[in-house]
């Protein structure tokens, strides 16, 4: 009854003709394609449309920033498809979980993000962008272009699973070899090619595929590796009363085995399993996209760059290692940033699932309807940003941002279901690019681009830059 009430629903809406078997998936094409031509239809459809992915998986596309935050309710859920699969691997973390069970873990979890939690983190930002830093050194001496985001995914790694685990693995120096990363890159590339074939939205039929089989190994093993990091900390936490001493900072496994909810029930194992890989995997994931398209930004828009080193030299002087109070300083590379993650959004679509039903536009949608926020079309849309494919970082000041609606720029989504890590990501971010320009001039060989939608966002040919060691 409830699908047919939704099909019923989108019906009445118009937007491009559907095939019964492929749905909208020929017209969308490719991942290649898909980003364009989901932009043509928003363009043509300027509120909303319908979207099938198959024959049997249709969603409500958002065309328009003032139409989605009507949508936007903290009833919605995250249950559309690709929020099913990749819940298989990573569990009900806080990023796919819902309802009670999704706001009782927001809540114990939000104070590992408070800013006293965050401020020790210095010291594992300097000390792995230092380790970077080093094999840049020779990069810079050969001075030939080199593809970015496999350093940073390494980078933004090393970081969150010292800051989330408090866990040494050392991939800069190793590789990217780590079963942990492997795993996570096979995972990845396995729930894009999911997406394009119907008969996988069936996890029975997807097990028995060589694919399926590959991808619940994957998960097997990132549950164990999880679990086997939380009983050891657990049980050191339980033998030994200041095991803190000896590390450099509460870590958010520290808050997860102690936190308790008003019943002061604490979450068990297996909850704390599912969040460790939702961090270790979204917060090097979604960072290292951002930090290389920010090198690249900076490299593609030398007087921006020189504008940002000047700013850093001005805060840093001669010291090399940042403090918590030198981020609130760089303030033109915030803008620099925030640039960025519109020309350049981390996660190209936002999908939700109806909490309750809702009539908007004259439509009414049912409960369990499946929306889709483009923020990538609202990022690029030249009703809110002027020569919207130019990189222009005065768009973030106070002044110009006067009168923009909110839901134009949603780098960390909006509402309830805002990204938790967004300051953490901040403070990485500039950390980290702060030091980079202070050692380094960049440049890129190609400063044209082709978005890719992967899970987080790509370039079709990799994204480049070159290195120079400043005298």
């Amino acid at each position: 009854m409830g699908v047919n009430r939704i099909w019923s629903a989108l019906k009445k809406v118009s937007g491009p003709k559907a095939n019964w078997l492929s749905g909208n998936l020929d017209e969308i094409g490719s991942l290649e394609k898909y980003l364009s031509a989901v932009t043509n239809l928003c363009q043509k459809y300027p509120k909303m449309f319908p979207l099938w992915y198959g024959p049997t998986n249709p969603v409500l596309m958002i065309s328009s920033p003032v139409v989605a935050r009507q949508f936007n309710k903290s009833a919605n859920t995250k249950e559309i498809l690709v929020h099913r699969f990749t819940r298989e691997w990573t569990g009900p973390g806080l990023l796919y979980s819902n309802g009670e069970l999704w706001a009782r873990n927001r809540k114990l979890l939000t104070p590992g993000f408070h800013f006293d939690v965050l401020k020790p983190y210095m010291v594992v930002y300097n000390e792995c962008t230092d380790i970077l830093i080093d094999k840049w050194v020779k990069l810079a001496e050969v001075g030939k272009p080199f593809e970015v985001l496999e350093d940073m995914c390494l980078l933004a790694f090393d970081i969150i699973v010292q800051c989330a685990c408090s866990t040494q693995l050392n991939p800069q120096t190793h590789g990217s070899k780590h079963p942990f990363l492997v795993a996570s890159r096979e995972n990845t590339t396995l729930t894009e090619a999911r997406l394009y074939n119907p008969l996988y939205a069936s996890s029975f039929i997807y097990g028995l595929s060589s694919s399926g089989k590959k991808f619940y190994s994957n998960v097997a093993y990132s549950r164990q590796f999880a679990k086997e990091i939380i009983i050891q900390r657990k049980a050191a936490l339980e033998n030994q009363d200041n095991v803190n001493e000896h590390r450099k900072h509460l870590d958010f496994l520290d808050i997860m085995l102690t936190a308790q909810d008003s019943e002061g029930v604490g979450m068990t194992v297996d909850e704390i399993v599912y969040q460790v890989i939702t961090f270790l995997f979204a917060g090097h994931d979604t960072t290292s996209s951002s930090l290389s398209w920010l090198l690249h930004s900076l490299a593609a828009n030398p007087e921006c760059q020189k504008k940002c080193r000047e700013e850093v030299d001005n805060v840093l002087g001669s010291r090399t290692n940042l403090e918590w109070q030198d981020l609130a300083q760089l303030k033109y590379l915030t803008l620099c940033i925030k640039e960025s993650q519109r020309l350049h959004p981390t996660v190209p679509i936002l999908g939700y699932t109806l909490g309750e039903e809702m009539t908007v536009e004259g439509y009414t949608f049912p409960k369990g309807m499946d929306i889709e926020f483009p923020s990538y079309v609202f990022h690029h849309d030249p009703n809110w940003w002027e020569e919207p494919w130019k990189f222009n970082p005065e768009r973030f000041t106070a002044e110009n941002s006067k009168g923009r609606d909110p839901y134009a720029f949603m780098p960390f989504a909006v509402g309830t279901r805002n990204c938790i890590g967004q300051n953490f990501a901040l403070q990485e971010l500039k950390s980290v690019v702060a030091k980079i320009l202070q050692r380094f001039e960049l440049s890129t060989p190609n400063s044209s681009f082709h978005h890719i939608p992967s899970l987080v966002l790509k370039n079709k040919d990799g994204i480049w830059i070159s290195l120079k060691e400043r005298c």
